[in-house]
């Protein structure tokens, strides 16, 4: 590793057996057009990732290092979209020692992702990702993220993945239609979302250029605890081949669920703490899809917690949910 770890993630990382150097995205190779690449890598947001892999105990080992050119902090969401990154790429490396096709493309279908600690300062974060279920096409991983220097564990996560033949997602592309469903009606006793609030939406990360997603007309309700707003994704952010990065989608929906919880529960935008994010992921959206629609509600709330849902459709189409945990905190929490 080029930056030392704490000791404790050193005797971690030691302990791993037979640990080879691999390349950052080895199986699929590098494209503009992949969220990393085009939008992390490129621009020199990130360093290039140095990963290990441990066949023995199916582990994928490694460090993510921002570089200076990211002024401010590591959002949560980019953490959780490298989560998803890496531990697609642990499932690749699982799925293909087991099978003798290797005509398949995994898909995330599910990730879950529990914050232990708040990410504050922290640039350089060593991971562990380790294969905990394999069954057929399916693989499950488990990974954990620390600070790589003061050796505290900042998250944990489990991701499910499915492989399908390119055949069957070259079918399941061509039957995706661009169907309109634009927010049109203005649901009684909601206010538009403003113009400022939905040029901040469409950043979706603090590093991203405001081309990434771009989001039209939206409102909110807080006496129903409701928020609908359109949106059209932009160029360079897959994941798999053809279509939008998990760690978007899922960010997109956590960005609209934050504003709704800081609308109804007048939590100021710096004391906003999501503990759990659970991620579904149903159904591809594809690069440039246009025409899209976020529809997000307060689920449940109590003294401590407020559960949002949110969903991203098209027409009848259900792509992707999020159920986010939100704490009730004090400015003094450590969470």
């Amino acid at each position: 590793m080029n930056v030392p770890l704490h000791p404790t993630l050193q005797t971690r990382f030691a302990s791993l057996p037979d640990l080879v150097p691999i390349e950052f995205h080895a199986l699929w190779g590098h494209s503009t057009a992949q969220f990393l690449d085009g939008r992390m890598l490129q621009p020199l947001i990130l360093h290039p990732p140095q990963y290990t892999l441990s066949i023995p105990s199916r582990t994928l080992a490694g460090l993510w290092t921002f570089t200076p050119k990211l002024s401010t902090f590591v959002q949560e969401t980019t953490l959780l979209t490298m989560i998803d990154d890496v531990t697609g790429e642990l499932a690749y490396h699982v799925y293909l020692a087991t099978q003798t096709d290797n005509k398949h493309i995994g898909f995330t279908v599910n990730l879950r992702v529990d914050k232990h600690t708040n990410v504050d300062v922290a640039k350089e974060f060593y991971f562990e990702a380790r294969a905990v279920d394999v069954e057929g096409r399916k693989v499950c991983i488990e990974c954990r993220v620390f600070d790589a220097r003061a050796g505290c564990l900042l998250m944990t996560a489990r991701a499910m993945f499915v492989f399908m033949s390119f055949a069957q997602v070259s079918k399941k592309s061509k039957n995706t239609q661009s169907v309109s469903h634009a927010v049109h009606v203005q649901i009684p006793g909601s206010c538009n979302i403003g113009t400022a609030e939905l040029r901040g939406l469409d950043r979706v990360m603090n590093f991203l250029p405001p081309d990434t997603v771009t989001h039209s007309r939206g409102f909110i309700n807080t006496h129903a605890q409701t928020l609908v707003v359109g949106l059209d994704f932009g160029p360079n952010i897959s994941g798999p081949p053809i279509y939008v990065h998990g760690g978007i989608l899922a960010t997109v929906l956590y960005n609209a669920s934050a504003l709704l919880f800081a609308k109804t529960t007048k939590v100021e935008d710096d004391l906003i703490n999501a503990s759990v994010r659970d991620v579904n992921y149903y159904k591809g959206v594809p690069l440039e899809c246009q025409n899209t629609v976020i529809e997000a509600r307060v689920e449940t709330q109590d003294e401590k917690h407020v559960v949002v849902f949110a969903k991203l459709v098209q027409g009848s189409h259900v792509f992707t949910t999020l159920k986010t945990t939100f704490t009730l905190q004090s400015p003094h929490s450590k969470l």
